[in-house]
């Protein structure tokens, strides 16, 4: 039974019980359909009184995790999960590799969340983020967002001239892009005092893979809604090794180009957007369509985070 009571925690016994039942039940430690140990084996395998296990699993049913089936038992059911229990599990988990990566202790990873909790809470701190293409600008803010403490404020490169005109105090502590467009965005935010963040835009492993695995030669066509995406996908796939590949750049908005490029290529790669564009041209018969959608570096985004850390402690920006 995998489950473990800290009787020297500050958090209470029937909290650290129930929160681990419900985890096991959604990353399927507890299947559902199965059922959980009775109230006196559960009790006296964690050496607790039995009248906690009971509340929890009493709670449990409140909530929808498990039934009481009279004569049998408790048994799991399908959880009600919702995007925030999805959202928690998955900070969980990542929290837990990043701690047994570094040989960190649970306990004493726990110990020292309890009292960051209790401590003031981190504001979220303004930032500009510059992207070439509406839907990459989207989906990186939202990665960003997502998992550092940021209000991120979003801006095509082709309108940050415009929009940073005319302010004298400007409200973010730093600006953050890709490293295909830093110059640019140097050149502009620098003389307003605002440092400019590179980060790295990776293409996913599973397209790469499915590179990996095609003959050396192969036609394949890259597709994008625009020039400067389609050519940063080129050089990620160079970068990642991929040259035994023929690439073919070809502009989505560009038709008749297009519909010459399926017609002679055996793959295409594009971004889940741009591939519904192509569908709705028509799409040869055979043709694959691998759907790349790049996403910012880890390790980029763990730096800007100690940035943004290091700037708070100091007082700066």
């Amino acid at each position: 039974m995998d489950l473990r009571i800290n009787s020297k925690s500050h958090v209470p016994v029937h909290v650290q019980l129930e929160g681990q039942i419900k985890h096991l039940i959604l990353t399927g430690g507890f299947e559902v359909g199965s059922r959980l140990p009775s109230i006196r084996a559960m009790a006296g395998f964690l050496r607790i009184n039995r009248n906690t296990v009971a509340r929890v699993f009493s709670d449990l049913e409140r909530e929808g995790y498990v039934e009481s089936r009279r004569g049998s038992g408790v048994y799991v059911v399908e959880p009600p999960v919702e995007a925030e229990d999805l959202r928690r599990q998955e900070v969980l988990e990542r929290v837990m590799d990043l701690a047994a990566a570094q040989d960190v202790p649970v306990e004493d990873l726990a110990y020292a969340l309890l009292a960051r909790a209790g401590a003031k809470p981190q504001e979220k701190t303004p930032i500009l983020f510059v992207e070439c293409t509406q839907a990459e600008l989207d989906q990186f803010s939202a990665e960003l967002e997502e998992q550092l403490p940021v209000e991120v404020e979003k801006v095509l490169i082709e309108d940050l001239a415009e929009r940073v005109s005319g302010e004298k105090e400007p409200p973010w502590r730093m600006a953050v892009t890709t490293f295909f467009h830093v110059h640019e965005v140097q050149e502009i935010m620098e003389p307003l005092g605002i440092e400019t963040v590179a980060l790295l835009a990776e293409a996913n492993l599973e397209s790469l893979q499915r590179l990996t695995e095609l003959p050396a030669g192969t036609p394949v066509g890259v597709v994008s809604l625009g020039r400067t995406c389609m050519e940063n996908t080129s050089r990620s796939i160079e970068g990642a090794g991929l040259d035994h590949l023929n690439l073919v750049q070809v502009y989505v908005d560009e038709e008749e180009e297009v519909r010459n490029t399926l017609d002679n290529v055996r793959s295409v790669l594009c971004a889940t957007i741009t591939a519904q564009r192509l569908r709705e041209f028509g799409v040869p018969e055979g043709l694959e369509i691998i759907e790349e959608d790049r996403t910012l570096d880890k390790g980029g985004i763990e730096m800007l985070g100690r940035m943004l850390r290091e700037r708070q402690r100091s007082g700066s920006g």
